[in-house]
């Protein structure tokens, strides 16, 4: 993949979307196997990302959810949570300490808890690359206009649909190729077998 300019809005993408059972639950579990090459973007791109209607809906068009998303960003890995968009924003983002991995393939499960007990939030997303949970040492709030007020994670009775692929939010001027093998979603850990 390549197109647009790094630092502008506006990159390539390639995604596929798929509806969830009905009542699968708030919570998501997923595991894919994933190759980069030849080099970890700067820009923002998006990789797995599953939304559920806000309190008190049992469903809505798509840009209506909140959702979390896996991504990489700044050549690390990235997990977020997104109030539904438009706007999308206030966002809450965490940035690991763990650079993206480069011409081998790797295991990414996420947790993706929107009951989180009896929180009176949603849970943050996590993130296991091989087998060990990512840190973030790096998390804050992404708004425009700006805001440090992190965004009220709301609840999730259900997930409803997932998006897996390639998604640039800036642009790519380095031609790039990813490669998603043995995507599995479910609402108890999968985990990773040897990879492909």
């Amino acid at each position: 993949m390549v197109g647009g300019k790094e630092g502008s809005q506006g990159g390539p993408k390639k995604t596929l979307r798929f509806n969830l059972p009905a009542q699968f639950g708030p919570v998501l579990w997923g595991r894919a196997y994933v190759y980069t090459t030849p080099e970890r973007p700067m820009s923002h791109a998006g990789l797995f990302n599953a939304r559920y209607p806000r309190p008190g809906q049992t469903e809505g068009a798509f840009d209506t959810l909140d959702w979390y998303e896996v991504a990489t960003y700044q050549q690390k890995y990235m997990s977020i949570w997104h109030p539904p968009e438009p706007p999308g924003f206030p966002e809450w983002v965490q940035v690991s300490d763990t650079p993206l991995v480069l011409n081998e393939w790797t295991c990414l499960e996420w947790l993706f808890d929107g009951a989180n007990g009896s929180e009176p939030e949603a849970a943050d997303p996590r993130v296991w690359l091989n087998g060990v949970e990512l840190s973030w040492p790096e998390k804050f709030v992404f708004s425009d206009p700006p805001t440090s007020t992190p965004p009220v994670k709301e609840k999730a009775s259900h997930f409803t649909v997932m998006e897996a692929g390639v998604f640039l939010y800036q642009g790519l001027s380095v031609p790039t190729d990813w490669w998603i093998d043995d995507l599995a979603v479910g609402p108890q850990r999968i985990g990773c077998d040897p990879t492909p």
